[in-house]
């Protein structure tokens, strides 16, 4: 035999061990996920939880168009009663999503990464191992969580100049016609910038565009996999170039801008050692990392985190500051009153030496309270929490979960719940400026998370950047009621019908307004 084999030429032997291991790869791939291996639970796993549908048509389309009344169904039927359901899950291979009540969220947050995975609903949900997304690390959700929340009050300055000198560079003393997404969206990143690489960066057009387009590449990618390979076959996106082209640029690109101000806070490092206090050289994400645990904290390393990092933050502020905008338009009867508190808070400010403090945007505690409604009556999405098995798990009162179970929480249905919040469609501006003023003035602020308030999250995986966002919209509402002037270019100001789709709301990317500046 080993003389046989000796006499067949080795290009055959080695087309035929690769075709044996293709074929292995295929067949494993088939048992087990290619980016996971606990695989979704199947109907049969998850037959004690109830399943809603609609009467009539329940065919996925229908079910992606009207979520929102498909969760309502749901939560009236079964979540105000204390009983988890399930829905189709839009990502067909992975089976259902289940809804959890309340009472199981203190469970839920307290489990750790190895139980209920966040992570691993990111990368099955969006299909991030197909297409090589920016990756979150623990290093850099701490850095974010800890430093840079903790110099949160040393960077106001630099992000309310950032700010200022974008609208007066950007609004002319004539209306003028804008995109509104596209123009909130630009001041929303070179804001942010401020914290990923610092004030010398945050105004390289290059580097906005880079932030911006992280996510819009990566869930195109994302999709094109969904919509062109079949789950069997999905592992052949890896070594598709057109997949991969956008994210491979954003990522030389950035290596480019982001390598001399590595080595600039490097060399500093070298020479001065690392700190984290008022006496850094340096405030922002790249410093930080650099004297984090991460293990990879190579140029590299950075750029991921960094793209991460935008991925998670530019487009999910700018549409929040983009609903809030809308309801401050829909709603004038607030904007005296809550104009009183901005300009008393300014003048302090200039008093202070012109310098911001935590402090004084935390007196404005009328504006936070608009802020918080709005996130209320219109959130971005119907829910939270979101998280993936990887093993079985039994709640305390017995209720089983299989692993591969896609959980979450439906946060729309507790927006308006009347047991959490009276008359709950009514837009109602002060409705937490009473609750802070008669229950706990440390309770309902804008940023703040709790079992009825889970916008943010829960737990660990509650958004750490939570508190840079509210800045940087408040930032943007304070100079744009106090120095400018906005309205829609159709008239009138009633808010643009939210777009649903699937569990997501958001508003037409394509709407466009006048602004002018009048200070």
């Amino acid at each position: 035999m080993i003389g046989f084999l000796d006499q067949l030429p080795i290009t055959w032997l080695l087309l035929g061990g690769g075709l044996c291991g293709l074929i292995y790869f295929i067949r494993l791939h088939a048992i087990w996920p290619f980016d996971n291996d606990v695989r979704p639970a199947s109907r049969e796993e998850l037959e004690h939880i109830p399943e809603v549908r609609f009467e009539g048509d329940n065919s996925p389309e229908r079910q992606r168009l009207e979520t929102k009344s498909l969760l309502q169904i749901g939560y009236d039927k079964y979540l105000r009663h204390g009983l988890p359901f399930r829905i189709r899950h839009p990502v067909g291979e992975l089976g259902y999503e289940v809804f959890l009540p309340l009472k199981y969220l203190d469970e839920v947050k307290r489990a750790p990464m190895s139980l209920f995975s966040f992570e691993a609903y990111s990368e099955k949900s969006a299909l991030l191992n197909y297409i090589h997304a920016p990756r979150q690390t623990d290093a850099a959700a701490q850095v974010v969580r800890v430093e840079m929340n903790r110099s949160l009050g040393a960077m106001l300055d630099d992000i309310w100049h950032e700010g200022r000198i974008y609208l007066e560079d950007n609004v002319p003393t004539e209306w003028t016609t804008v995109a509104v997404y596209p123009f909130l969206c630009s001041f929303v990143s070179r804001d942010t910038s401020v914290a990923l690489v610092g004030t010398s960066l945050c105004r390289n057009t290059k580097w906005q565009e880079i932030v911006i387009q992280t996510t819009i590449a990566t869930f195109s990618a994302s999709n094109i996999v969904k919509d062109n390979y079949s789950p069997r076959w999905r592992w052949l996106a890896n070594w598709s170039e057109s997949i991969q082209r956008d994210l491979k640029k954003i990522r030389k690109d950035s290596h480019e801008l982001l390598a001399p101000l590595y080595k600039e806070r490097q060399d500093a490092m070298a020479n001065e050692g690392y700190s984290a206090d008022a006496s850094a050289p340096y405030r922002d994400i790249i410093w930080w990392l650099l004297g984090s645990k991460q293990p990879d904290r190579s140029l590299t390393g950075i750029v991921e985190s960094e793209l991460f990092l935008s991925m998670t933050s530019i487009h999910t502020t700018s549409a929040t500051l983009y609903s809030i905008l809308c309801d401050w338009i829909a709603h004038p009867e607030y904007h005296e009153d809550i104009k009183c508190e901005v300009n008393e808070c300014l003048a302090k400010v200039k008093a202070n030496n012109g310098k911001w403090t935590l402090q004084l945007l935390a007196s404005m505690r009328r504006l936070d309270s608009f802020f918080k409604e709005s996130a209320r009556v219109h959130p971005l999405g119907f829910i939270s929490t979101q998280r993936y098995s990887l093993k079985p798990h039994t709640f305390k009162d017995g209720f089983h979960l299989p692993a591969g179970t896609t959980l979450m929480y439906d946060i729309d249905g507790t927006n308006f719940d009347p047991d959490n919040y009276p008359d709950p469609h009514t837009f109602d501006g002060y409705r937490f400026l009473r609750l802070r003023e008669e229950v706990d003035p440390n309770r309902f602020h804008y940023a703040s998370v709790s079992d009825t308030a889970l916008g943010f999250g829960a737990g660990l995986h509650a958004c750490p950047g939570r508190f840079l966002s509210a800045v940087i919209m408040k930032f943007f509402l304070i100079q744009f009621m106090t120095n400018y002037e906005i309205r829609y270019e159709h008239g009138g100001i009633e808010r643009p019908p939210s777009i649903y789709n699937d569990l997501a709301s958001r508003l037409d990317p394509t709407l466009k307004v006048q602004v002018r500046r009048v200070a």
